[in-house]
């Protein structure tokens, strides 16, 4: 379940996108996914450390840029690229929901080695997101 003010419009954002749930359904999670969960799924993170107050001469202004870091997962290759495609749609520019504007910074493709008794690996993309937000003082 999402954390902190900007978790939850971020989550809602990705988990009612048609075309995320068309791939994974609704399994999107903040931080970690559930033991056990059945692939393909998005797991987002905020950077630790990475939390910028925008500031003006009189003060706080109450927008705040953070970089987010959307994991997608899934048993095949062409499954994670179409999901991060996906993910990747929903948050490019985005505006709303507390959310000021998301920009997509990078994406890169990975592999998660198999785990002991499984033949194939898990494939993954990272997608970097900077998002500004309004954060309440």
């Amino acid at each position: 379940m999402p954390s902190t003010p900007i978790d939850s419009p971020l989550y809602t954002l990705v988990k009612n996108s048609a075309d995320v749930i068309a791939i994974a359904g609704t399994r999107v999670y903040a931080v970690q996914a559930p033991q056990g969960t059945a692939l393909p799924f998005v797991v987002f993170t905020r950077e630790d450390g990475d939390r910028r107050d925008f500031g003006h001469m009189t003060g706080h202004t109450g927008y705040v840029r953070a970089t987010f870091t959307f994991t997608c997962l899934a048993a095949r290759l062409e499954t994670v690229r179409n999901l991060a495609r996906a993910v990747r749609r929903v948050l490019q520019y985005a505006k709303g929901s507390g959310i000021r504007y998301a920009r997509v910074v990078q994406d890169q493709d990975l592999q998660e080695a198999p785990t002991s008794g499984e033949q194939l690996p898990t494939y993954r993309t990272d997608i970097t997101v900077e998002v500004t937000y309004v954060e309440t003082v």
